[in-house]
C-alpha cells in the first residue's frame, strides 16, 4: 500500500472523528469568546452604574451609591467597583454616625477584594474609627504585628502613644521615617516624636 492510499484510508476511517473534533473546537472557541464578551459587557455596565452613583453622590444624593454598594455586595462581591462604592458608603455611614454599618462596608472590602491597595485603605479607615472609639486592641490586631504600609505603621505608633507606651510609639514613628514619604508627612512624624520626648 502506498503512502497516498494510507492517508486516504486513514481519512475514510477517521473523517467522522475529525469533523466532530473541528465542531467541538469551534464551539469551545466561540463559546469562550462569547463568555469574554459577556464579562466585558457586564463590567462596562457596572462601570456605568458606578459612575452615575458617584455623580449623584457628588451632587449630594447618597442613596444611589448606597444602593449600588448593597446590591453589588451580594451580586458582584469581589468586583473593584463594589469595593470603590463601599469606600464611599463607609464614609457616608460614618458621617451619619452609623459606625456599625461603616464597619460592614469596610469589612466587605477587606474580605472580598484582591486589590491590596483597596484592602490597605479599608484597614486604615477602619483602624482610625476603632482608635476614635478607643478600641485600641482591635485596631492593633487589624493592622497586624508587622505592617508594611507606612500609614498603618504610623497608626500603630498613634495607638501606642494613646496607651502611654511612648517607647513603642517612638519606635513605630521612626519606622515610618524609613519610608519615602512627603516632606509634610515627615514633618508631622518628627513633630509626634518631639512631642513624646
Amino acid at each position: 500500500m502506498s503512502e497516498e492510499e494510507k492517508v486516504v484510508s486513514w481519512f475514510e476511517e477517521n473523517y467522522k472523528s475529525l469533523i466532530l473534533g473541528i465542531i467541538i473546537g469551534l464551539t469551545i472557541l466561540f463559546g469562550y469568546k462569547s463568555y469574554l464578551s459577556n464579562q466585558n459587557t457586564s463590567q462596562l455596565e457596572l462601570s456605568r452604574q458606578f459612575d452615575l452613583a458617584v455623580t449623584s453622590y457628588q451632587n449630594g444624593d447618597t442613596s444611589k451609591i448606597l444602593s449600588f454598594s448593597r446590591e453589588n455586595m451580594n451580586n458582584n462581591s469581589n468586583n473593584v467597583y463594589t469595593s470603590l462604592a463601599n469606600l464611599y458608603s463607609a464614609k457616608i455611614m460614618y458621617l451619619d454616625n452609623n459606625i456599625d454599618q461603616s464597619y460592614v462596608f469596610l469589612d466587605h472590602i477587606i474580605s472580598n477584594t484582591s486589590d491590596n491597595g483597596l484592602i490597605d485603605i479599608a484597614k486604615y479607615r477602619k483602624a482610625k474609627i476603632l482608635i476614635e472609639e478607643m478600641k485600641y486592641s482591635q485596631a492593633n490586631e487589624l493592622l497586624g504585628d508587622d505592617p508594611d504600609n507606612y500609614q498603618h505603621i504610623e497608626l500603630k505608633g498613634d495607638i501606642y502613644y494613646l496607651q502611654n507606651n511612648d517607647e513603642e510609639a517612638v519606635r513605630y514613628y521612626n519606622k515610618v521615617l524609613a519610608y519615602s514619604i512627603t516632606p509634610n508627612e515627615k514633618k508631622n512624624i518628627i513633630a509626634k516624636i518631639n512631642l513624646i520626648k
